[in-house]
């Protein structure tokens, strides 16, 4: 009857809600009668997938429909014994949860020292919620906080009814209050439910408060009737809000309690509870546990209602192998468990905090009570419920707080895979030359032998193109992602460069001075670390940078952005994961990122990441840029001119035009801006001159300069709209008056990238090559040839535009950084200032070859 009378209410009154201050159509608001739902009195109402009622919110963010939500159910899925989905259960099976218990701890929701509730943090948590609500899962609250709120309001009321002179002593000596904590339970339960109510209102979405004693679990048909009506309050779009009853608990047993609660593992939840379901004994002492806080309260639920995840929200990251605030100096540093198997053997070496200063739970009840939910079939997250967002990270799969998992203990979390490159890169600097040249002989044989297999992965990568697309855009040149036999050939001579190459790449002497009689400095290049390699679908990337790397001695993590890794990225990085293996040096060193690994997160490593190389389009470089504080090495964009004087030849001028262009039209050194002297316009020269542009199938755009000047001549060209990085078969055409004009034009519209200039006079060539402001500039060349294997470097890290120590096509001096090292005999600074030591700062000049003897560490 209560379900029809809501029903009916509901279908009388279409309205809108509002989020955030913005106003959404076509969603449906009701009043709830209060003797229906006494804590939802004048909120909102969004029906969940149970009722027919409703229209669908428009709160969409980027995540799995409602349609895709559940899946079965993944707790269920566990509890129903399939072992081998709950031992491959990971992160990224988060999303298809559905009925969600999200447990709040009383340090999430107050304030400082745990004295009223932070209407900041409670609104957060709500908006949370909320989006869950409305994206179609269900949602059970457990909070705490109701002791919190009560003791403010006690202390507030114990101070107003004392006397002036009662109160100014108190104040004095600042020794607060004895309140008891039933009293401020009892009080405080009013007034949280108030807050909750209020805020849940204001996005449509109705509450019912639930209070719970030990009784309703410990009597079958109390325990049924719970049950019952949190699954009828969840089928109507309800959220319920559950909380232990403190007032039931007596104040005078509460400390010896607490401690033989927190000091016993999972066995204060009825250890026999498997064995007498399995075998029907016990009776009605099968389910028979203890309710010791809101934290067993949680997983209880959780398991009674067969959710398929439990959320734990405190005010700590998750779990430590110790309590994180201890000091490095008081024993092992405490490290962050971005999974936990409580099965493991490392379970027991971890050391929980136990510190709770008004609520009645801790670290070791939250993991015992997360213990019991994985046991009986549900999935357990302990995280920092004061960060942002933190609900839609956890179900989005990011790597936030501890996932409690039977699966392998091995933690694969994005920090600790790149610990793992850095400890295996180390390996890798540390051995000599020769030992790395090896390594990289050993890639480029195996290459040239497995030339088919490559060709064959290839071409299956390449009829898939069709229908994939990288995360920051679509694919528009599918030829730069073509492998055949002579880019084959270019890899590998590359490769055999870098092995060249690499004898004098780590250790190589870069400065020596001779500070003092006795002191000497000297500059040493040394490996970055650990470097991040982003990539879409470019198919000789793997081999190319992981070969820089093993040269310069560095670990690298290579990441796709494409939604399956390439078949011919993961042929190379087979190929060179067995170089390493045959040579004794971990594979670890060169890794192949899976793909449900969020790049955001690796983005945010900035302790153990050094270097990001982005390799792709200027949107997914322009995207990293902005989201890293890790040093990236790479151009945003490639916006490259030829200007063509009016001393030009033609056949040279024609040439570099056309192989500027169509050679690779979509690489940043592609020409987008094709400048012509005026005196081509005016000898009729100039549709010969563009004349292979267009038979080539590029789309011309005329500048404004051009069509007002010329009209005649471009009228059957396009206009640009702007000079822009095209980066398909399309470029711009503009015309200049002058040298002058041509410089002018390309500083301020150009990208510093690579420009050039076609000219037989000298002086023209030297004053262009002078001003021009770009990391590359050409005299009567292809953009094409700025290359790093054409420039000698092997193959390149990247291009960099920016104006600093490396510019340009960047080989390997790109991957190293320095180290100085002073040689003394007990110098100190007060040999200088007494004067018995003297600067003498006698520089030697460092070459190449003076190093070349020094090869072997």
């Amino acid at each position: 009857r209560a379900r029809a009378m809501l029903s009916a209410t509901i279908r009388g009154v279409p309205t809108g809600i509002r989020h955030a201050g913005k106003f959404l159509p076509g969603s449906l608001v009701a009043s709830a009668n209060s003797s229906l739902c006494p804590s939802s009195r004048g909120s909102g109402f969004r029906p969940g997938p149970a009722s027919a009622a409703g229209v669908r919110s428009k709160w969409t963010p980027k995540r799995p429909d409602s349609a895709q939500i559940g899946g079965g159910g993944v707790g269920k899925q566990v509890a129903s014994g399939k072992a081998d989905e709950k031992n491959s259960f990971s992160r990224q099976d988060l999303h298809k949860a559905k009925r969600v218990v999200i447990k709040v701890g009383t340090s999430v929701l107050t304030r400082g020292e745990e004295f009223g509730i932070s209407l900041t943090h409670l609104a957060s948590l709500v908006e949370q919620v909320c989006k869950l609500v409305h994206e179609g899962r269900e949602v059970i609250i457990v909070t705490s906080g109701a002791v919190g709120f009560g003791k403010m309001r006690l202390q507030v009321q114990s101070v107003m009814s004392q006397t002036v002179r009662n109160t100014l002593s108190w104040g004095a000596n600042s020794n607060p209050l004895n309140l008891d904590s039933r009293a401020c339970a009892a009080t405080g339960q009013s007034g949280l439910m108030t807050l909750y109510d209020a805020m849940f209102s204001q996005y449509g979405v109705s509450i019912a408060q639930i209070l719970v004693t030990m009784s309703d679990f410990q009597v079958d048909a109390h325990r049924a009737n719970m049950c019952e009506t949190i699954r009828e309050l969840i089928s109507l779009g309800i959220v319920p809000v559950c909380n232990e009853n403190d007032v039931f608990y007596s104040n005078t047993a509460s400390s010896e309690f607490i401690m033989s609660h927190q000091n016993t593992r999972i066995e204060t939840f009825n250890p026999n509870w498997d064995r007498n379901q399995a075998t029907g004994e016990g009776g009605d002492q099968s389910k028979v546990v203890r309710l010791t806080a809101n934290d067993s309260l949680s997983a209880l639920l959780a398991v009674e209602l067969q959710a398929d995840l439990m959320i734990t929200l405190s005010s700590v990251d998750g779990i430590y192998t110790a309590p994180p605030g201890r000091l490095s100096s008081m024993g092992t540093t405490p490290k962050l468990l971005n999974t936990l198997n409580p099965s493991g053997t490392e379970f027991a070496a971890i050391e929980f905090g136990r510190d709770q200063r008004v609520g009645r739970g801790g670290m070791a009840a939250k993991v015992d009570a997360a213990k019991f939910a994985l046991n009986h079939g549900v999935h357990v997250v302990l995280a920092n419920g004061l960060k942002r967002d933190v609900l839609d990270k956890i179900l989005l799969g990011k790597t936030e707080g501890t996932l409690f998992t039977n699966a392998a203990a091995r933690d694969t979390a994005p920090h600790v895979k790149a610990a793992e490159a850095r400890s295996a890169g180390k390996a890798m600097a540390y051995m000599n030359a020769s030992h790395r040249k090896k390594i990289l002989e050993d890639i480029a044989k195996d290459i040239s032998k497995k030339t088919e297999l490559l060709i064959s992965a290839n071409t299956d990568d390449m009829a898939a193109l069709g229908t994939m697309t990288p995360q920051d855009g679509p694919l528009r040149d599918l030829k730069r992602y073509t492998l055949n036999k002579r880019k084959l050939e270019s890899v590998v001579t590359g490769i055999e460069q870098m092995a060249f190459s690499a004898a004098n790449s780590v250790g190589r002497n870069l400065k020596w001075c001779k500070v003092t009689d006795g002191l000497y400095l000297e500059q040493e290049a040394v490996p970055m670390g650990v470097v991040l390699c982003v990539y879409e679908a470019e198919p000789d990337i793997v081999p190319q940078v992981a070969a820089l790397c093993i040269a310069s001695g560095n670990a690298a993590l290579f990441k796709s952005q494409m939604s399956t890794t390439p078949k011919t990225a993961e042929v190379f990085h087979s190929i060179v994961i067995t170089a390493l293996k045959n040579n004794g040096v971990s594979p670890k060193a060169i890794m192949m990122l899976d793909q449900r690994d969020d790049l955001e997160e690796y983005l945010g490593l900035t302790e153990n990441v050094d270097l990001v190389i982005p390799r792709g389009s200027s949107q997914l470089i322009d995207y990293i840029s902005h989201n890293t504080k890790i040093p990236v090495l790479g151009d945003a964009e490639g916006l490259c001119h030829v200007y063509v004087h009016s001393d030009a030849d033609f056949d040279i001028a024609q040439r570099v035009i056309l192989d500027s262009k169509c050679e690779t039209s979509r690489g940043h050194y592609a020409m987008e801006t094709l400048l012509l002297h005026s005196s081509w316009m005016d000898d009729g020269r100039f549709e010969d001159l563009i004349a292979p542009l267009i038979k080539a199938g590029v789309t011309v755009h005329s500048g404004p300069r051009l069509r007002a000047q010329y009209k005649a001549h471009v009228a059957k060209l396009a206009p640009a709209r702007s000079f822009q990085e095209f980066g398909a078969m399309a470029c711009a055409v503009e015309v200049v008056s002058s040298l002058e004009d041509a410089i002018e034009h390309i500083n301020e519209f150009g990208s510093n990238h690579t420009d050039v200039v076609v000219s037989e006079d000298e002086l023209v060539v030297k004053q262009f090559s002078r001003e021009i402001e770009s990391a590359c500039v050409f005299v009567n060349a292809s953009t094409r040839l700025s290359d790093g294997f054409v420039f000698g470097l092997g193959a390149e890290v990247g291009v960099s535009t920016r104006k600093g120590p490396l510019r340009g096509p960047v080989g390997i001096e790109g991957l190293m950084t320095a180290k100085w090292t002073l040689k003394g005999r007990g110098h100190g600074a007060a040999d200088f200032a007494s004067g018995d030591d003297i600067y003498i700062h006698e520089k030697k000049c460092v070459t190449l070859a003076s190093k070349c003897a020094i090869t072997e560490r």
